[in-house]
């Protein structure tokens, strides 16, 4: 969504012997007939970077290839 502009980071947690911590994990997913693509605003008359596809074969794509999902986003980069 952010066309490569922002780069998601590996989750980690510190911890913390003296204090006892709760996490819970959520998880949210756009609609079935959503489109998944960088978002107008963020590209601004700049060169989209990467295609778009429906969420549905966006998440039959993700399952399909090795879990950490670094391989099907690589995938979905247009050439330059």
């Amino acid at each position: 969504m952010s066309n490569g502009r922002f780069r998601s980071i590996e989750h980690r947690a510190m911890i913390n012997p003296e204090k006892e911590r709760l996490s819970i994990a959520a998880f949210h997913s756009p609609r079935s007939n959503t489109t998944i693509a960088p978002l107008p605003e963020v590209v601004k008359g700049g060169k989209v970077k990467y295609k778009s596809s429906g969420y549905v074969e966006y998440m039959k794509a993700y399952y399909a290839s090795r879990l950490d999902g670094r391989c099907l986003l690589e995938s979905m980069k247009l050439e330059n």
